[in-house]
């Protein structure tokens, strides 16, 4: 009975245009979403390429020129100019932070239009502090980037309300219903095996369509097969959810036209109240600190230091007494009561820093709570991740530089107060920063999260119904 109607499904849409017109229609949306996803990475990389170009060029002016002063030559540089100086180093020769795209970067644009991919911690400055932001087009923000996730979360599932609305209304308006009467199948079967023929064509011209989509603008991501196959069963999965949310909607209805407006409203609800509600009930429990009365605060504990930069200095000299030899008190200047009041200053500021943070954990676990509602937040969150361009990646990005910069620092302060030159030997022993993606995906717990929540919709609206409704078409 199965295969019957499998041939007789696959005729009905052959002859209603309905294949051709999911062929192009989904074939245009993939591939422009992916070029805008690709000119998105693509900008990223030509920033980064351009950045990582005029550090080179630094880099290697301040190798030639401390080959000279190894040489005895001069420079013609002034001494405060001086890479033999290790605060020179640290302050004019930083080392780039650079957060490279990951191979799927180009599926969701996430946070990545928002924040900075590339930072250089210097020496000088509260390295803890430092903004990540970058100035964006509020107009883009608004509304946001066509990427792939964008189509996948929001519009396939306008396609599939377009493609199965009226399965079973239409047969009904039409007067064909019971002319199957002579099949011994129940009304409510014949409608889960439709949509079930309509789920597979439909899964498979989008796997399809999005493997030669991926083939040709962006081959580099078969280079991450875990994550290309983690991607095709959250769309597997979510696809899946608006299929069981369209089989209950035409058992419940059965009215083309109240079918059409239901679907509608739900994934109105779904895909954009459910998350807009979400993220103001998050600001408004919890509401982060006012980052601009955080960094006048910030200004207020340098004054003070300032003020006992005397007292400071003795302290940190008794809690470090390896930097103390050989040094009175007298032959210290700017730099070492800089790096002595910043130890303070970041024992300050973290409470200022934590309190900030907290409140966005606080609003980032209230969202990873509701995505097991919405499938709509469940995805966004899924492909972002997917993509390493989720708020997480880019929180990961800010600790992985913080610590870098720790390093940087710890490696050149000591040089400082030995009263050391940094020589040609040590700038290859300069410590290198390397971006490590350490966020896990979980992609197979938000998948199987979609699986429970579309069993548990099937089940409680549609199985009371698969079991009741034993009633040949004839009667109907």
């Amino acid at each position: 009975m199965f295969y019957n109607n499998l041939i007789y499904e696959i005729k009905l849409l052959i002859r209603s245009n309905w294949l051709i017109l999911l062929l192009i229609g989904i074939t245009l949306l993939f591939v422009f979403a992916t070029f805008n996803g690709n000119k998105n990475v693509t900008k990223r990389v030509n920033d980064i390429a351009e950045v990582q170009e005029g550090f080179n060029k630094k880099d290697s002016l301040m190798l030639a020129t401390l080959i000279k002063i190894e040489k005895g030559e001069k420079t013609g540089l002034p001494y405060w100019q001086l890479p033999s100086e290790p605060m020179t180093v640290g302050s004019r020769y930083p080392r780039i932070a650079i957060m490279h795209p990951e191979a799927l970067s180009f599926l969701a644009t996430g946070q990545s239009d928002m924040y900075t991919h590339f930072k250089s911690p210097t020496v000088y400055g509260n390295n803890f502090a430092l903004d990540y932001s970058e100035m964006v087009n509020p107009v883009q923000l608004l509304f946001g980037n066509f990427d792939l996730a964008f189509v996948i979360i929001y519009i396939l599932p306008l396609l599939i309300i377009a493609f199965t609305f009226n399965v079973l209304s239409k047969e009904k308006e039409l007067g064909t219903l019971r002319l199957l009467g002579a099949q011994p199948i129940s009304v409510i079967n014949w409608l889960l095996q439709k949509i079930i023929i309509r789920y597979l064509i439909f899964t498979i011209i989008t796997s399809i369509i999005l493997l030669i989509t991926i083939a040709l603008f962006s081959p580099n991501a078969f280079n991450s097969i875990n994550n290309l196959f983690g991607l095709f069963l959250l769309i597997y999965g979510y696809i899946l959810f608006w299929f069981v949310i369209s089989f209950i909607v035409n058992i419940k209805i059965n009215h083309s036209s109240k079918n059409a407006l239901s679907l509608i409203g739900i994934w109105l609800l779904i895909v954009m109240v459910l998350p807009a509600t979400v993220n103001q009930i998050g600001n408004s429990l919890y509401p982060t600190p006012s980052r601009l009365k955080m960094i006048n605060e910030i200004r207020l504990i340098k004054k003070e230091n300032e003020k006992k930069q005397n007292e400071i200095m003795s302290e940190y000299l008794r809690t470090h007494p390896e930097l103390a030899q050989g040094n009175g008190n007298d032959k210290f200047g700017f730099w070492h009561n800089y790096f002595a009041s910043e130890k303070i200053m970041e024992e300050r500021t973290k409470p200022l820093l934590a309190e900030y943070d907290l409140q966005l954990k606080k609003q980032q676990n209230l969202i990873r709570m509701f995505k097991y509602v919405s499938p709509a937040i469940l995805m966004q969150q899924s492909l972002n991740n997917i993509a390493g361009t989720s708020e997480k990646h880019y929180n990961d990005y800010k600790k992985q530089v913080f610590e870098f910069s720790n390093t940087w620092r710890d490696y050149l302060v000591p040089m400082l107060f030995k009263k050391q030159k940094f020589k040609v030997d040590n700038y290859k022993e300069l410590p290198q920063f390397t971006y490590k993606n350490r966020i896990v995906n979980n992609v197979w717990l938000n998948l199987l999260s979609m699986l429970i929540l579309s069993i548990t919709i099937f089940v409680l609206l549609g199985f009371k119904d698969l079991k009741r409704k034993i009633i040949p078409i004839t009667r109907l």
